[in-house]
């Protein structure tokens, strides 16, 4: 079984999350895909800068969703 990964930029300040981003790549388990969501997440959030990340308290939401059978 495949999994495939959404990933948006939210802010908890206006509630609106940007369009996600799905990742080209497929991952064999749902521990990999998190994993992978997580650490993604961390250095998005690393590479902006802290007065924007705390005005617009931006975070991430991911899903990790099995991939259709073609």
């Amino acid at each position: 079984m495949k999994f495939v990964l959404m990933l948006s930029i939210c802010s908890f300040v206006t509630g609106e999350c940007k369009p996600p981003i799905k990742y080209e790549q497929t991952f064999d388990s749902w521990k990999h895909c998190a994993l992978t969501a997580m650490d993604a997440s961390s250095k998005y959030l690393l590479a902006v800068d802290d007065e924007t990340v705390n005005k617009f308290q931006l975070s991430t939401q991911y899903s990790c969703t099995k991939q259709q059978q073609v």
